[in-house]
């Protein structure tokens, strides 16, 4: 036995004490050498205790959770990070998937680890003694596979954060509690309900029509806006639900969850809680939405295959030469054509591979970007951020990354917030934006003038751009909306915020802001989108 192995065996010996019989891993950095318990090769069919690579587990890890492995590991490795606790599918023995949760750190030249079978774990919520998420994925994954035809909602209760910090965490136990058996009275037989993350809850019936289950939901959203009886009080709730009726055909139960997640938010941030039935992407049914995210989802995991970027020029307002680009999404498939953003976008941003097509579309037009800078210096990049991105724990690790790897200055990028970032928590969004700008990245809020709470954004984040919402711009010739822009413009300038119009379509609508306090304009008057070659041959 060699020197090496004597100690890959001893760390192996000593995480097995502390594992008490658990599934024990161990990885010698020098050697590239891993030792398994014979546990984990009895579970997952390996073909023997000791394997070479790390990169040999990733075989039976879940396409779809490789990336998460992957950065973990090379976190690991790179000594960014010195611990990790992971869960993600894997596949035993006989081809099918168990949830393991992996545990562990970097010890010396090692990263040793015990792994957790959740699978195995019971599929019950303590709480409410309701079925829980993992129970509710396992059901939902056998309904698709089955091609059964199924109605699912997505249900949550509105501030049940204010509710714990008011009466403490046991009220707020007997609150989902009683939510729960208002889901069970009301459903009965007729399906199944589960507690999901938080003070959200589920429900799928295999009997129940849309239309009944609609009718149901809103008779549990009044019966709980006018109080559930909770430790002799009557506790008033508000609650928001999202629905998808699967009509069956081939797709995978991560799509529509991921859809059925965004009917959810369309509920609780736009329709005030009542029920939102997922009808498809733009022109598309439930089905034939439902088979398109799945091939949008296929192509990220195939590297982002059929993606690509175009920009669209944005001009100084006085100059009207060139100041920055947009990076926009392409997608182009053989069997779609050409599929807008707007088709897969909102729902995809509900699934966690969205963070892997945002870091894509920021290396690859950092790409483009740093072979700009040597005809143009001062040019800027934007790049959309979403909040599934936004609230990464990697965020800013991963900026760095591919910025550091590209050779892109974060002096030269600026980061767009599009309108469904500002859903997310203020403090929160507050520190991420402080976080750009410590690095010298600029931030852009998008479509200001719309939708969430646009002048508190504008006071409280200090962005160093705005652009102001497209429609006031097309439809500037109404008095209404030339007021609107006007003294928009005014306010974000004497707050030392810039601003940026885009919808400049037509001469007529250039010469009405001419004389705007406004630093850039965008629109098809300039320039439509264009590949990276007409950038250059048209501006560069």
């Amino acid at each position: 036995m060699t020197e090496n192995e004597y100690h890959l065996n001893d760390m192996f010996n000593a995480l097995t004490v502390i594992g008490r019989g658990d599934y024990v891993i161990v990885y010698d950095v020098k050697t590239d050498t891993a030792r398994y318990s014979k546990a984990v090769v009895e579970l997952f069919g390996l073909p023997d205790e000791y394997i070479s690579g790390y990169t040999t587990w990733a075989n039976y890890i879940h396409p779809e959770d490789k990336f998460a492995y992957t950065h973990m590991m090379k976190t690991l490795l790179d000594g960014e990070t010195q611990s990790y606790d992971l869960t993600y599918r894997t596949r035993l023995k006989d081809g099918s998937y168990t949830m393991m949760r992996y545990i562990g750190a970097v010890i010396g030249n090692f990263i040793g680890g015990i792994m957790i079978n959740e699978g195995l774990l019971e599929s019950t919520d303590p709480i409410t003694l309701l079925r829980n998420q993992y129970g509710f994925f396992r059901d939902l994954a056998a309904v698709v596979e089955l091609n059964k035809k199924c109605v699912i909602v997505l249900c949550g209760i509105n501030k049940m954060n204010n509710i714990n910090a008011e009466h403490g965490y046991t009220f707020g136990n007997s609150v989902l509690q009683a939510a729960g058996w208002l889901l069970q009275e009301s459903i009965g037989q007729e399906g199944t309900v589960y507690r999901m993350d938080g003070a959200k809850f589920a429900f799928l019936t295999e009997t129940l029509t849309p239309e009944e289950v609609a009718a149901r939901y809103e008779k549990i959203r009044r019966a709980a806006f006018a109080g559930l009886p909770v430790e002799n009080v009557r506790q008033v709730l508000s609650i928001n639900g999202g629905m998808i009726h699967f009509e069956g055909g081939s797709t995978d139960e991560r799509s529509v969850f991921s859809c059925l997640s965004f009917a959810y938010k369309d509920s609780k941030f736009y329709h005030n809680g009542k029920l939102v039935n997922y009808n498809g992407a733009i022109g598309m049914n439930t089905h034939d939405s439902l088979k398109l995210l799945d091939d949008v989802r296929d192509c990220i995991l195939m590297d982002c295959k059929d993606f690509s970027l175009r920009y669209q020029p944005v001009f100084n307002a006085a100059t009207e030469k060139l100041t920055s680009i947009e990076a926009l999404l392409c997608w182009h498939n053989e069997k779609y054509g050409d599929v807008p953003p707007a088709a897969y976008v909102p729902y995809l941003e509900q699934d966690y591979l969205f963070e892997e097509l945002g870091y894509w579309i920021l290396r690859r037009s950092m790409e483009d970007g740093i072979k700009l800078l040597e005809r143009k210096p001062d040019l800027m990049l934007n790049v959309n951020i979403s909040p599934a991105q936004i609230v990464d724990d990697f965020l800013f690790e991963e900026i760095d990354k591919i910025s550091k790897s590209v050779g892109f200055p974060l002096k030269n990028l600026c980061f767009e917030l599009t309108q469904s970032c500002r859903l997310i928590e203020p403090d929160i969004l507050r520190r991420i934006v402080r976080g750009f700008k410590s690095k010298g990245i600029l931030c852009l809020i998008d479509d200001f003038g719309r939708g969430v709470a646009s002048i508190d954004f504008l006071r409280d984040l200090a962005p160093n751009f705005i652009k102001l919402e497209r429609d006031y711009i097309l439809h500037i010739e109404d008095a209404g909306n030339l007021q609107i822009v006007r003294h928009l413009s005014e306010l974000a300038s004497e707050l030392g915020t810039k601003v940026c119009l885009k919808g400049i379509e037509d001469a007529t609508i250039r010469e009405t802001v001419r004389n705007f306090p406004i630093t850039n304009v965008q629109g098809h008057y300039y320039s439509e989108a264009v590949t990276f070659d007409e950038l250059i041959e048209r501006f560069l």
